[in-house]
């Protein structure tokens, strides 16, 4: 689910569903090193990743999985 919802939130680009599709695959390499429009999906990805992370209602979520997985 998680890479659908990356890919819905990327709009009508497709090279910026391409970066955001592969963000999770490229750690520890910089987003300067792809081209614009996919180095905005990377980009993008953390953004959601950043935002999604601290919300109050993921985070509760995460509490109820923890104790059983």
């Amino acid at each position: 689910m998680n890479f659908l919802a990356h890919i819905y939130l990327s709009g009508n680009n497709d090279l910026i569903k391409i970066g955001n599709f592969m963000a999770d695959g490229i750690h520890g390499r910089k987003p300067e090193e792809f081209p614009p429009e996919i180095r905005k999906g990377i980009l993008l990805h953390r953004a959601i990743d950043t935002y999604t992370d601290v919300h109050p209602v993921f985070r509760q979520g995460t509490k109820r999985l923890h104790p059983t997985y």
